[in-house]
């Protein structure tokens, strides 16, 4: 079966490939500004805050991870996919202006390592 190439309406792999890399745990810049963590339609936060920082073996720079209501650990979804925040719909592991195929893009990023600390 041929690997599918990137497709604009169908953006990100997560649901294909039942993926939940970049929300288990939601991992984003630390020290990102708090009007730009989502809320819930009752205004609550849909993220709380974990006592760790990610740090990629390629870098250096310190991510803030969260738990987020909206995931599902059972079944390793979104529990609300269709609204999700606009933060959510933008994180994306395949680039659609590169030649490599969805899969190879994929797995690039899902198999990341990180080191974990706890401040």
């Amino acid at each position: 079966m041929a690997q599918e190439k990137f497709n604009p309406e169908h953006k990100s792999p997560c649901l294909d490939k039942n993926c939940s890399w970049c929300c288990n745990p939601v991992k984003v810049p630390r020290f990102l500004p708090p009007d730009k963590l989502p809320k819930d339609k009752g205004g609550q936060p849909l993220w709380t805050k974990r006592k760790e920082l990610l740090v990629p073996e390629d870098s250096q720079t310190k991510l803030e991870t969260y738990y987020c209501k909206n995931y599902d650990s059972a079944t390793g979804k979104c529990t609300d996919y269709e609204n999700r925040p606009d933060i959510c719909k933008n994180t994306e592991c395949v680039d659609p202006n590169s030649t490599e195929l969805i899969d190879r893009q994929h797995q690039k990023v899902t198999s990341k390592k990180f080191s974990k600390i706890t401040p």
